[in-house]
């Protein structure tokens, strides 16, 4: 079977070509520079789709320009480097919008059409405001009382699979991350029949989401992108399934509430299912390779690991009458300040994250800078959160005490942390995510001696296809031997949180 690019090729090379000369504009002389490929016209296009978000951070990293214009054939991506022209970001929120791309990924991501993707479009353009309204709806589900109970599912379903470690010598773990992650996430969600307890969805899932850079192309995904397009739509079947047996009635809060608020603003089921992929999106493509990175960064530091596990051991480990120890997640939150530290910073060193904006209007940035509307913005995390204006001179290196600094001396400037995003629009979920993450590294790095099987703490390969994660995804396995520390030989383990916000104090765009 031909490859994607094969395909792309033979397929869709003279569609491209002929559509991007009948469009080609002559810069405005306002406009910020405009960068060139080598390969002409379709270039930076191919940039992308060869290497992913990391192709933004090459550019802007080649490129010493505050902000700079490259053609994507069917618009222009304006890339941020500074700090004071993604505070004039910030300012214009209304002319420069995150939401149109709510409705681009409704199109082209999950298969949304017709009527139904009217609904969802953002009211700005035209559309009925829908995916807005789920939004809003379910952001009070994950704070406070329903937030802690998913939390309390997740830590539950956890525990298990860190205890099924002790009887293998070696594992992939970023594989074993991303079968632990999405058990626990989706079970947490979805409730008792969650579809995703099918291994063939949660593979489905994975070579959807593997695979989803062709798929975002929009050019006969059925062709041109068959294992994403595949992948999906065998999703989509069995969210119908789920829902078609009622499996949201005892399902978490957030998904309750994203049925309710469709429903009634007349969405067909199979609709409903196809945005639901999305949110197994937004659940797992960044959680899982975030969880590995965390894990992979603290145990190639072994002084860290000593330091985090006392810190762990001192603040959230308590034995019960029963000698069970139980690790409380909500401790790790309020009383492990160099864990969460740690967790930020590892965040900040690994996010491949550039967080987007459309121009909804032409726009005058900064007094200085012409943005055509139609076109688009990015920030790359990657180049924004290591430059000295936010950090200072330490801004390229790993420090993980970084975030436990408030003083004068050490200011939290624009730019410095955009891994849940730029203001105002910030992921709703972080905070469960975080707890998730928090949780199953607490639990592993208290019980197991962790190393990969050559003793060597290499940088993987990374996948450049899989778009919609900020976190940089791995391509190959990670195997690495698992040996449980004799200081807990025999101990019965759990995992609890305690009642409250939820909330971690964590830093933001």
């Amino acid at each position: 079977m031909l490859d994607f690019y094969s395909r792309l090729a033979v397929l869709g090379l003279l569609a491209v070509f002929g559509y991007a000369f009948t469009r080609r504009e002559k810069p405005d002389p306002r406009e910020p520079p405009l960068v060139r490929s080598s390969i002409p016209v379709v270039g930076h296009l191919l940039g992308f789709l060869w290497y992913g978000l990391s192709y933004f951070t090459m550019m802007t990293e080649k490129h010493a320009y505050p902000i700079f214009c490259l053609n994507m054939v069917y618009t222009k991506s304006y890339l941020v480097t500074s700090p004071s022209i993604l505070q004039s970001i910030q300012r214009n929120k209304k002319s420069l919008s995150f939401d149109p791309f709510l409705s681009m990924a409704a199109e082209r991501m999950v298969g949304i059409r017709g009527p139904t993707l009217e609904l969802m479009r953002e009211k700005q353009s035209g559309g009925q405001g829908l995916k807005q309204a789920v939004i809003h709806a379910m952001q009070p589900t994950l704070i406070g009382a329903s937030l802690d109970r998913m939390n309390e599912r997740m830590a539950r379903l956890l525990r298990p699979l860190v205890d099924d470690l002790a009887s293998t010598s070696t594992v992939d773990l970023y594989g074993w991350c991303r079968h632990a992650i999405t058990v626990a996430s989706t079970n947490a969600s979805y409730g008792p029949l969650n579809p995703y307890q099918d291994a063939k969805i949660e593979e489905s899932f994975w070579s959807f989401e593997s695979h989803l850079s062709p798929l975002m192309a929009n050019f006969l995904p059925w062709l041109t992108a068959r294992t994403a397009w595949r992948g999906r739509e065998a999703v989509v079947a069995g969210l119908v399934r789920y829902y078609e047996q009622g499996g949201h009635e005892d399902g978490s809060e957030m998904t309750q509430v994203r049925w309710k608020t469709m429903r009634e603003a007349g969405v067909a089921t199979e609709e409903i299912a196809r945005e639901e992929v999305g949110m197994g999106i937004g659940l797992l493509s960044n959680t899982v390779p975030a969880a590995f990175w965390v894990l992979y960064e603290l145990y190639s530091r072994p002084d860290l690991l000593e330091e985090i596990r006392e810190e762990i051991r001192r603040n959230a480990l308590r034995v019960d009458a029963d000698q069970r120890h139980i690790i409380d997640i909500s401790a790790i939150r309020d009383n492990c300040p160099l864990v969460v530290s740690s967790f930020q910073e590892i965040l900040r060193v690994q996010s491949a994250s550039a967080p987007t904006r459309f121009v909804m209007e032409d726009v005058m940035l900064a007094d200085q800078y012409f943005l055509k509307a139609g076109s688009m913005i990015n920030m790359p995390a990657a180049t924004l959160g290591r430059m000295p204006e936010a950090w200072g001179e330490t801004a390229r290196e790993f420090d993980a005490r970084r975030y436990m600094r408030s003083d004068e001396k050490n200011p939290r400037r624009t730019g410095g942390f955009m891994t849940f995003g730029v203001s105002p629009v910030i992921c709703p979920g972080r905070h469960f995510a975080s707890s998730e993450i928090l949780g199953l590294a607490a639990l592993l790095v208290l019980r197991y001696d962790i190393a990969p099987v050559d003793g060597q703490w290499r940088t993987p390969r990374l996948n450049s296809m899989a778009v919609a994660s900020n976190m940089r995804p791995l391509k190959d396995e990670f195997p690495v031997t698992v040996r449980p520390r004799s200081e807990y030989a025999g101990v019965q383990w759990d995992c609890t949180v305690q009642p409250g916000s939820g909330v971690f104090n964590l830093m933001v765009g």
